[in-house]
This record gives C-alpha cells, sequence and structure tokens, in this order.
C-alpha cells in the first residue's frame, strides 16, 4: 500500500482476511461493470486459503486463475490463492459444463484434473481422477505414476535458500490502516534531528545523515529495551536491520533487502552506491506475530492484528521504517515473506525516491506489485492476476477513470489493475516514467504529470491506448461451447 503521513501507516495483510471489509468501504473503479447479456456463466463459491470467501459470476479463467464479478466488482484470483479443494471444485465445474455432465468427461480431462488437483496439495482428490482416468486408458497408469512420484517428492522438506530464486511464492495485500487515538503509541518512531532548508529531507548533508543515523541507532537501542535484547542488528550498505531471526537466517535479510534495493535502482538509472534513504532505511523483521504487533502498537501506534508487515512513510521530514512478521518456516512462508519485503521495500524506496513526497496510491501501488513480479517471477501472482484481469477491462470495455482520478486509497481489488497500467506507463520509457514520478513529486496533479511527459496523454487516452495495448498482445479468445465462458488453457 502506498506511503501515508505521519497519522497512517500501511499494512501487508492476507488478501482474503478484509475482503468483506473492502465490498463494505472501498469505491470500485469500474461500478456497473458486467460482461454481455450473450455471455453464459456459472456463480462459484470462492474458499481461499486464507479462511476468506466470497462467491460470483465468473467472467474468465485460464492456467492462472479466474475473474469474478461480485456486486458488478471484478475480482482476479490465482488458483493457488484459493483453499485447495475450493479451487479443484471450480475448476472441475468450469471443464465439466461444455461437455454438458460430469459422465461425459475424457480421460484426458480427468488427468488434468488430477495434475490440477497435485497441484493444489490435494492429493486425496488428484487419486479420484486418476483413477477414474486409468479405468478409461490403461495406458496412462506410468504418467500416473510418475505424477505421484513428484509430487511426494515437492512435498519433501527442501533447503530453504534465498527465495528471490525460487518458485511458487505466496502473495499477500495491502489494505488501508488508519492510527487510532486508542493505540497511541508510547514512541512516535525515531526523534529526528531538524533539517534545514539548505538541508532538505531529499538530500540531507552527511552531517545530517550521521545526526539522522545516531537517532536510528538510538531508537533500536529503545526497541530492544522494550522488545528484547535477543534482537540484533544488521548492518548492510542501505538497511539497518534490527531482528530476532536465527543468526544463521540473518545474513538473508540484508541480501534480499539490497537485491530489491539494487534492482530499483537499475529501473531508475541511480547507482547503487548511494543512499537513497536519509541514513539507511530501519528494517524491523520478527519471527513472532505476537512480537510484531508490539512493535506496531508500541511504535507505531497501529495494531497489526492481520498484517505481516507495513511501511511507515513521514512526508514532513523524509523517515521511512518497515516492519515485518515471518509466520512459519516452510518455502512457502519464506516466499510470502519474500513478497512482502519486495512490496512494503518498494513502497520505501518510492517514498524517498526524488523527495519524500507521498505518491498517488494507485501509482505507488501498481508499482510496488510490479516490481514484485519483476523480482520474484511467478513465485507471487501479481503478473498473472494483472495479465488475467486487464484482459477483461480490455474486452468489456469497462472504464479505468475511477482508479486514474483517484487521489485516495485505492482496494485490494484494484491492485492488479493498477499494477497493468503502471507497467504499461513504464513501457513507453523509463525515462518518461521517471519524469511521471518527478513531476509526481514536485507537486503536480497526475493529470498534468501525464501530459507533461506522455506528449499531452489525458486519461481519455491513456485509458484508450492501454486497452489497444492489451487487445494487440491478447487476441480475442474463443468462448467454451455451450457455456459460453470465455478462458480455458
Amino acid at each position: 500500500m502506498a506511503a501515508m503521513n505521519d497519522a497512517v501507516a500501511t499494512a501487508r495483510v492476507r488478501r482474503a482476511t478484509f475482503c468483506s471489509l473492502l465490498f463494505a468501504f472501498f469505491s470500485v473503479a469500474s461500478a456497473g461493470a458486467s460482461p454481455p447479456a450473450s455471455i453464459k456463466t456459472i456463480s462459484v463459491d470462492l474458499k481461499l486459503r486464507t479462511s476468506g470467501e466470497l462467491s460470483g459470476a465468473v467472467v474468465d479463467y485460464d492456467a492462472h486463475g479466474l475473474v469474478i464479478l461480485h456486486d458488478d466488482t471484478p475480482y482476479v484470483f490465482a488458483w493457488n490463492e484459493l483453499d485447495g479443494g475450493s479451487a479443484f471444485a471450480v475448476r472441475r465445474s468450469l471443464l465439466t459444463l461444455p461437455r454438458g455432465d460430469a459422465d461425459k468427461l475424457s480421460a484426458d480431462d480427468h488427468f488434468d484434473l488430477g495434475m490440477f488437483a497435485l497441484a493444489q496439495g490435494r492429493n486425496d482428490l488428484a487419486a479420484n481422477e486418476f483413477e477414474a482416468a486409468k479405468k478409461m486408458r490403461p495406458d496412462l497408469a506410468t504418467r500416473i505414476r510418475e505424477a505421484f512420484d513428484g509430487f511426494r517428492r515437492r512435498k519433501q522438506p527442501a533447503k530453504i535458500d534465498d527465495p528471490l530464486t525460487r518458485p511458487e511464492a505466496d502473495d499477500s495485500a495491502d489494505v488501508y490502516a488508519p492510527r487510532t487515538a486508542s493505540s497511541a503509541p508510547i514512541v512516535e518512531g525515531p526523534a529526528l534531528p531538524d533539517i534545514s532548508e539548505t538541508n532538505t529531507p531529499a538530500h540531507p548533508s552527511p552531517e545530517v545523515r550521521e545526526r539522522v543515523r545516531e537517532a536510528y541507532l538510538r531508537f533500536g537501542t529503545k526497541v530492544q529495551e522494550v522488545m528484547g535484547k535477543d534482537i540484533a542488528l544488521i548492518e548492510s550498505d542501505h538497511f539497518l536491520v534490527w531482528t530476532d531471526w536465527e543468526k544463521h537466517d540473518r545474513v538473508r535479510l540484508t541480501e534480499w533487502c539490497e537485491a530489491m534495493y539494487a534492482a530499483l535502482c537499475e529501473r531508475f538509472d541511480l547507482d547503487p552506491r548511494d543512499d537513497i534513504f536519509l541514513a539507511r532505511c530501519p528494517v524491523f523483521c520478527f519471527r513472532s506475530k505476537a512480537r510484531f504487533r508490539k512493535f506496531a502498537r508500541d511504535f507505531d501506534g497501529y495494531d497489526g492484528k492481520d498484517a505481516i508487515g507495513y511501511t511507515r512513510s513521514i512526508e514532513k521530514n523524509g523517515h521511512v521504517h518497515m516492519v515485518f512478521a515471518r509466520v512459519g518456516r516452510s518455502e512457502a512462508d519464506y516466499d510470502r515473506f519474500a513478497c512482502t519485503l519486495v512490496h512494503e521495500g518498494t513502497h520505501a524506496f518510492l517514498h524517498r525516491l526524488y523527495g519524500p513526497k507521498l505518491l498517488p496510491h494507485w501509482v505507488n501501488e501498481g508499482y510496488a506489485d510490479l516490481t514484485a513480479e519483476r523480482i520474484l517471477g511467478d513465485r507471487c501472482p501479481n503478473g498473472g492476476n494483472a495479465a488475467l484481469l486487464a484482459r477483461q477491462y480490455a474486452r468489456y470495455d469497462w472504464p479505468i477513470a475511477g482508479l486514474l482520478e483517484s487521489t485516495s486509497t485505492i482496494g485490494v481489488h484494484q491492485y492488479p489493475l493498477a499494477h497493468c497500467v503502471v507497467a504499461y506507463l513504464e513501457s513507453l520509457g523509463r525515462d518518461r516514467f521517471a519524469g511521471f514520478i518527478k513531476g509526481l513529486k514536485n507537486g503536480a496533479t497526475v493529470a498534468d504529470a501525464l501530459a507533461g511527459n506522455y506528449d499531452g496523454m489525458t486519461f481519455v487516452g491513456l485509458e484508450q491506448a492501454w486497452k489497444d495495448a492489451i487487445r494487440k498482445a491478447d487476441p480475442p479468445a474463443t468462448e467454451v461451447s455451450n457455456a459460453g465462458i470465455v478462458g480455458g488453457d
């Protein structure tokens, strides 16, 4: 989520947990969105891995995931974001629909469903489908045995290496998280020195940087006093990381942070040896959710109940820090942490880029999701979700003006849309996109920054050009026979 002012923190939470709140509180960029009446579809009930539930009509699906309409609002989910049983049930229904009846599924259909079930971790459901496939085609026995062997190998505990180079990441999403009087912090962040007009927050002098660093170290000492002496400080070129992680894991934290920092510097043609932060960015990483919540409450006045990480950005003095919880130690848990770190780290970087002015939320969130996709690839669902959702906006000509004109917090369901629009703007030239960000940092409106860096482009022009690009990259799909639902593999 975008960096907020001193009264607001941003939180990284599991997508499903807040779906019901999003329905109630967030404005919809595409109110009244619906496929043409000629498109027949089915309604499904989705259960997410994080226990949230919602229902809606399926608009489209592919090997990556599906898009549904809930209250005329599109939501996109990767299959691996759904509970395994729920994903399988929906996938089976979508495959059965054009056949007319489950009894008409072919051996290949059953085999494909078995493979899908294994990908969702449901070997019990896979066994049923494989058995049906083998009865129809005994020659599939070898492929089925190989599939189960591969599943068992994947289930074996694996050495957890750098999640930035490992597949199959899980992901979370941001929600707006206001500070409340009932959760006032006991410490209002680091007590930073005053920064004179000649040493602005964007370009502090070496003397100011040293004073800020000293303030950060005093703040870290206070954190250790409040949270526990087992919290250690590890430093890298651009980050000060306080953590209670196990010693053999701590080095990864700075490695991941620096990898993210270098990637962002490359995108904006900055020298990675320079420090964009005031005096290295403070990062707090805990292996206990209880400790994470205690830090959030005591130092930032934020409850953090459903979060696994957040970024606090303060416009008036340029400060930013990040806070994370690592929940679990499986590969998926480490991947989830890496996704969270890259997303929030991008917010921290963008807060400092060209000055501390906060960016519009859709730009900030879109670029954070894009960066996570760029660095983590298929290990988080961002890229696939963005592409699948954008296809619907282009296919049905749903409007995006509500997103582009928004000056407030956007909903989680809009992140993939923001991701795709921001990616398009950057594809028109990194220099142009950097100029766009500079314009926003200098106080220009989104409309003015867009026109000033993209040859007078308006919101209407951006929407049309973006949709044209999507249509060109994604030729019209063939509708599933009888069902009328576009999609499939």
